[in-house]
């Protein structure tokens, strides 16, 4: 129940970042991906190498933004851990997510930073009522962020151009690729295991509602600031698809 939010939200950004990067490509080429990359694959890597720091993996060699036309990699972070530590080791799991944490975060903070007052209730989620299932807090707060950025108020204004141009260029990079999770495949399984054993202790002690309670408050604003990322990523990708489609029409 802890990770369902994150696999959701791991699932549904990645498949919104293929569709963008995709559409892209066909239109520009490979070329297209250094439009958002400068700032998305410097986030994707820096996530990736604090999540190293953070578990004491050593770092051999980063690269936040190098692209390579052959390999198709735009940067990297190579790092080493000890053998049989069980910590470092499941830190594979963690650093393999990073870019998805990291993202999420840069988006807050873009949100922040643009739509401060719309970015405080959707973190907050005031609009969401009590004990609301998570499934449901996805649904409510990613159709809050689509009508919110959809009004013609917004589309006419500056402000909201210079703020999707970044969301574009973070949240085209900002899943994990397929050596993160493989990296983390591993270490997953260990957590959910973890995680399976430490939901049945409780229930068996028959403290699942004081459980719930206590960790209530704190999944509520991580699960609106995965909404929030996925809804921007579903505005970046309409976007995206109505200006190929408008360049198709008219070059």
């Amino acid at each position: 129940m802890l990770m369902a939010p994150f696999v959701v939200a791991a699932v549904a950004i990645h498949t919104l970042e293929l569709l963008i990067q995709r559409r892209l490509s066909r239109r520009f080429g490979w070329n297209s991906v250094l439009i958002t990359g400068w700032l998305g694959t410097p986030v994707h890597e820096l996530s990736h190498a604090i999540a190293c720091f953070t578990f004491r993996h050593k770092i051999d060699e980063m690269a936040l933004f190098k692209p390579d036309v052959q390999s198709g990699r735009l940067g990297y972070v190579r790092h080493s851990y000890q053998k049989g530590n069980r910590i470092q080791e499941l830190g594979n799991l963690f650093i393999g997510i990073a870019p998805l944490l990291g993202g999420t975060l840069v988006l807050a903070v873009l949100l922040l930073l643009f739509y401060p007052e719309f970015a405080g209730t959707m973190i907050r989620g005031e609009m969401i009522a009590e004990n609301t299932p998570w499934y449901q807090q996805f649904v409510t707060l990613g159709q809050e962020t689509l009508w919110y950025f959809s009004s013609f108020e917004n589309l006419r204004t500056v402000r909201f151009w210079i703020f999707l141009y970044l969301v574009l260029c973070v949240a085209s990079h900002m899943a994990p690729s397929r050596s993160d999770y493989q990296g983390a495949g591993k270490p997953a399984i260990w957590a959910g295991l973890l995680i399976a054993a430490l939901f049945a202790a409780i229930a068996i002690l028959g403290a699942t509602d004081n459980f719930i309670l206590t960790v209530s408050p704190v999944m509520r604003p991580v699960v609106g600031l995965l909404a929030l990322s996925i809804g921007l990523c579903v505005i970046a990708l309409i976007v995206v698809y109505l200006f190929t489609t408008i360049w198709d029409v008219f070059f």
